[in-house]
C-alpha cells in the first residue's frame, strides 16, 4: 500500500501543479486583452535636424489602457516641449520626460477604452547617422509608475532617417579639392626650387625606363642585361636623393592638412552621415574626407603634372 500511496501522492501533486499553471496561463491570456496601435510621424526626417514628432496611441484591445512608457532611441538629443494635443474629452493625461531617454504618459479616470486614441508631440534633435531607429512603447492598464516599469504590452515602431541635405557633402568635397590642388601646387614649387622642373621631368622619365627595363630583364632572367643595368644604380640613387628633398619638406607641410581633418572637420561634422553606401551603411566625415582627398589628390597631380615618385 505504501508504494501505491506514494504514486497517488505524486499524481495529486502533479495535477495540482498543472492546475496552478493553467490558472496562471489563463491570467496571462486575460491580461493580453490589452493591445494598442502606435503611429509615429515627424516634420523632418533629416539627420541632425530639429524635428517635431507626433505620436498617436490607439487602444485596439478590450482592456483599458491606463499609461504608457516610450523609450527614446539612442542618438536623439534635446527632447523637449512634450505636450498632449488630443485626448478623450472626459480624461486628462499627463506627460513627462525622464532624462531624455523615456517619456511617461499617465491617464486619469478609466483610461483609454476600446477604440479611443491619444495624441502627443515631442520636439527633438534627430540622430546624426542615417538609418532605422526603434521606438519602443510599453502600455499598461494601470497608470502607476510601477506598472510602467513592467508593461503588459510592448509595441516596437521603426522610424527611418535620411540624408536630406547635400551641403555638408559638397562642403567636404570643396575643402578636399582646395587642399589637394594647394598641396600639388606647393609640391611643384618645391620641385622647381630643389631640382628644377625640366630636370625633374627628365629624371622621372629615366627612372621609369630603368624600372621597366629592370623588371623585363628579371622576368627573362637576362643576367647580361641585369649586370648592365646595375652600372646605373649609382646614377639612379643620385636622382632619387635629389627628388626626395621636396618630398621631405612636403611631408612636414602635410601635418597642416591632418590638423584640418582631426581638429576642424571631425569636431564640426562629428558623426553626421555624409553618404550612404548600400551594404556598408552611412559614411561620416572621418572616412568621407580621406576618400575625397585621395580622389582629388590623384586628379590634381595629373592636372599640375606631379606624379608619385617611388624612392
Amino acid at each position: 500500500m505504501r508504494p501505491f500511496k506514494k504514486i497517488m501522492f505524486v499524481i495529486i501533486i502533479t495535477l495540482m501543479t498543472i492546475l496552478a499553471l493553467s490558472t496562471l496561463m489563463s491570467s496571462a491570456k486575460a491580461e493580453s486583452n490589452l493591445s494598442c496601435q502606435v503611429l509615429i510621424s515627424a516634420n523632418n526626417r533629416g539627420v541632425a535636424q530639429e524635428a517635431t514628432y507626433t505620436f498617436t496611441i490607439n487602444n485596439t484591445g478590450t482592456a483599458n489602457l491606463g499609461g504608457a512608457n516610450i523609450t527614446v532611441p539612442f542618438g536623439y538629443l534635446n527632447v523637449k516641449n512634450l505636450a498632449v494635443t488630443e485626448q478623450p474629452s472626459s480624461q486628462t493625461w499627463s506627460i513627462s520626460n525622464q532624462d531624455s531617454t523615456h517619456i511617461l504618459l499617465s491617464g486619469s479616470g478609466q483610461g483609454l477604452t476600446t477604440g479611443q486614441s491619444l495624441t502627443f508631440t515631442v520636439d527633438a534633435t534627430n540622430p546624426q547617422v542615417a538609418g532605422n531607429y526603434l521606438w519602443t512603447i510599453g502600455a499598461s492598464q494601470n497608470a502607476t509608475a510601477e506598472s510602467l516599469n513592467f508593461p503588459e504590452v510592448t509595441v516596437n515602431v521603426n522610424y527611418l532617417l535620411f540624408i536630406t541635405s547635400a551641403l555638408p557633402v559638397f562642403a567636404i568635397l570643396g575643402i578636399a579639392a582646395g587642399i589637394a590642388f594647394l598641396n600639388s601646387g606647393i609640391n611643384r614649387v618645391l620641385i622647381n626650387y630643389f631640382v628644377g622642373w625640366e630636370q625633374y621631368r627628365v629624371m622621372q622619365k629615366e627612372m621609369a625606363e630603368y624600372r621597366s627595363e629592370t623588371m623585363k630583364a628579371a622576368r627573362a632572367n637576362d643576367k647580361k642585361q641585369i649586370e648592365k643595368l646595375k652600372k646605373k644604380d649609382s646614377q639612379i640613387k643620385n636622382m632619387q636623393s635629389k627628388m626626395v628633398k621636396p618630398q621631405i619638406v612636403q611631408f612636414g607641410i602635410s601635418f597642416v592638412y591632418l590638423i584640418v581633418w582631426f581638429l576642424l572637420l571631425t569636431p564640426t561634422f562629428q558623426n553626421i552621415s555624409m553618404a550612404y553606401v548600400p551594404g556598408f551603411g552611412p559614411i561620416p566625415v572621418f572616412y568621407w574626407y580621406p576618400i575625397c582627398s585621395l580622389f582629388f589628390g590623384l586628379i590634381s597631380s595629373r592636372i599640375i603634372g606631379i606624379m608619385p615618385i617611388e624612392t
